[in-house]
């Protein structure tokens, strides 16, 4: 059995807690804590980006739709956005570079880590999802 959730907020980070609440409303009882952990910081980490980065000269109001859906095997969240697109790839593999002391710079990096997929690509409609997934073995 599958749960999947919708929510459409605005540019701005302030819109952060109502994310992080609505992703709990999953029922994620079968999920470890550590599994969930992971999964709620990359959301984190990808909505703050959306805002910060792909949102930046954009008005406040432009909206930011999310999906997360909680399957017996995986979590899989997708955020999308209206920015400018890039190539994750690429982006990785520049990150490499970064210096693990710097204040910022490896929000992409550490996503990558925490999640087994992890995806950004145009989506027909003209917008960007960037996707992340983690497998999981159940608790029950």
């Amino acid at each position: 059995m599958s749960q999947t959730i919708l929510l459409q907020v605005t540019t701005d980070l302030n819109e952060l807690a109502n994310v992080l609440n609505w992703f709990e409303s999953l029922d994620h009882s079968a999920v470890s804590n550590a599994d969930w952990l992971r999964c709620k910081t990359a959301l984190a980490e990808v909505f703050t980006n959306a805002v910060r980065h792909a949102h930046r000269d954009m008005p406040s109001d432009t909206p930011i739709n999310l999906e997360a859906t909680l399957s017996s095997s995986a979590i899989e969240v997708k955020v999308f956005d209206y920015g400018p697109s890039f190539d994750l790839t690429e982006k990785i593999s520049i990150l490499e570079d970064i210096d693990i002391n710097a204040l910022g710079g490896r929000g992409l990096d550490l996503i990558s880590q925490m999640v087994d997929i992890f995806t950004y690509t145009k989506t027909p409609d003209g917008c960007n999802c960037m996707l992340i997934r983690r497998n999981y073995i159940s608790v029950d």
